[in-house]
């Protein structure tokens, strides 16, 4: 069998985190991510939207008017049970935090965000790739869930605008 491994990068290594211009951007792993969707679950189940700064844990984002996203928040069967459907999405999205007095503008590179301009819901297009962002503990402190499939490309795009951040310092 042909070898084609030197067509594409190695994976970097997100086990260390991204520094410089004071920030880190690091991975973290939320013991639970569940979707949880229903006609009427912003009723039950009030959520973040952008900018509400999160805190602590279990936390529900609002993702679209009749789906959120429950973040280490309590076990549940997964199914529908005739209100709502829940599906255990812990493996599907990753997960990076991103701190700092330029975590912001960090952001701001990937995506057209404002502290001042709310938005009743968390879902952003980031570099291009779905994601959902919002303030987590403070406005300097950004969680970014993208899907598993795309954290590679998210962690080398953050990388290269941390870089381009500190070469334009």
């Amino acid at each position: 069998m042909r070898d084609d491994s030197r067509k594409w990068d190695a994976p970097p290594d997100d086990s260390q985190p991204l520094t410089g211009m004071g920030m880190t951007v690091a991975r973290v792993w939320p013991t639970r991510q569940l979707l949880i969707s229903a006609p009427d679950v912003l009723a039950r189940m009030p959520g973040a939207g952008w900018p509400d700064v999160v805190t602590g844990a279990p936390y529900t984002l609002c993702l679209r008017r009749d789906r959120v996203l429950e973040v280490d928040g309590p076990a549940r069967e997964e199914g529908w049970d005739g209100v709502q459907a829940v599906t255990d999405v812990s493996d599907a999205y990753a997960v990076f935090r991103i701190e700092g007095p330029q975590a912001l503008a960090l952001c701001r590179r990937g995506t057209e965000v404002s502290l001042a301009r709310p938005s009743r819901s968390v879902a952003r297009q980031m570099f291009g790739l779905s994601a959902f962002l919002y303030p987590w503990e403070n406005e300097e402190r950004f969680c970014l869930h993208v899907p598993r499939a795309h954290a590679q490309a998210l962690w080398q795009m953050l990388a290269a605008h941390m870089g381009q951040m500190q070469r334009s310092a």
